[in-house]
């Protein structure tokens, strides 16, 4: 059984030399790192021509820059390994997260675990509420959106999306071709990717144990941080989500509208980051919330099982209160990342 462990590269200089430390150190499995150089412009090149030349198991594929998902697409394509695994740069694995990995995979179509978000001063582990082997339906429809008791916490909506913190078979990947769109189509490219996945699957095996550490970096320089097209992009997104679940039960109809109604934090959180005036926030997020597909999500969204500072983000929202979602984003944005 071998792994193919891919990670894409766009000036990581600093993080790079860490992230392969981390799996070059693991023990017991078979695997080849694959690291797709994404046109990078500092020296992170020079940095992995150092490590091939120090561990036979690495490869390095040089590429003019496509973004994330290109890069990840190159690893797949490149991929000879049984398993496919993806790794961002200025990521790393626990020390043993291969020894537990061994003791709880018994290759399943989807193997996940959970991480530690990893701040400048902290680190918080992310409980995923969910622990043992599951029908890969449910999960799907996990990741699509949530339902019922589980907004009592939506800040989980997307704890289970991401594309690392993952074991995928290389083999449904290859034969069904599927693959990372563009992140410039549609805005955030892990989520479709697995419940595309998740349509070829069978059982999925979750281990609630943080075994991957994901680096959030605190900028300094916010406005590097905002998406001016991001609301269009997510509608993209749901467009593709939508059709992938066309023929599925009403309950993932219903997730879908959750989780429309929830991205609602996300877009007034990244208006905040934006350089424009207060005003200028203010008169886009209220363009978003008298969207139709956003009204008609608003109206679905059945709000009692919330904690009550959702309630109150949410009643703002139902009454398309633009200030107050723009100032309380920030708010609930603190409060996710506590969580």
């Amino acid at each position: 059984m071998k792994f193919s462990i891919i990670i894409p590269c766009y000036n990581v200089e600093k993080f790079v030399q860490k992230c392969a430390n981390s799996i070059l150190v693991q023990k017991g499995f078979d695997c080849e790192l694959i690291f797709v150089n994404d046109g990078s412009k500092d020296n992170t090149l020079h940095v992995l021509e150092n490590l091939v030349v120090k561990d036979n198991r690495i490869k390095v594929i040089n590429q003019e820059n496509q973004g994330l998902s290109g890069a990840r697409n190159t690893g797949i394509e490149n991929a000879k390994g049984d398993y496919i695994m993806f790794v961002d740069a200025d990521d790393w694995l626990e020390p043993n997260a291969f020894e537990l990995i061994s003791k709880n995979f018994n290759k399943e179509d989807l193997f996940c675990f959970s991480y530690n978000r990893v701040f400048e001063k902290k680190s918080i582990p992310r409980d995923l509420k969910i622990n043992g082997v599951y029908e890969a339906a449910f999960i799907q429809r996990r990741m699509v959106g949530l339902l019922g008791e589980e907004l009592r916490d939506p800040s989980q909506a997307d704890s289970l999306v991401t594309a690392w913190g993952k074991i995928y078979k290389t083999e449904i990947i290859k034969k069904n071709e599927i693959s990372f769109l563009d992140t410039k189509m549609i805005g955030t490219e892990d989520a479709l990717f697995n419940i595309q996945y998740l349509e070829f699957a069978d059982k999925v095996n979750v281990l609630n144990l943080p075994l991957y550490n994901y680096f959030k970096v605190n900028n300094s320089s916010l406005t590097n941080l905002y998406k001016p097209y991001l609301f269009q992009q997510w509608k993209t997104l749901y467009q593709k989500i939508s059709e992938t679940i066309l023929n599925k039960n009403i309950d993932f109809q219903k997730a879908l509208s959750n989780r429309i109604a929830l991205s609602i934090i996300g877009l007034g959180l990244n208006e905040t980051f934006s350089d424009l005036p207060f005003y200028a926030k203010i008169k886009k997020i209220s363009v978003i919330l008298h969207d139709p597909i956003y009204i008609k999500a608003y109206q679905n969204l059945d709000m009692k099982y919330f904690p009550f500072h959702w309630k109150l983000f949410f009643s703002l929202k139902k009454k398309k209160n633009a200030t107050g979602i723009v100032i309380l984003s920030r708010i609930m944005n603190f409060l996710i990342n506590k969580s």
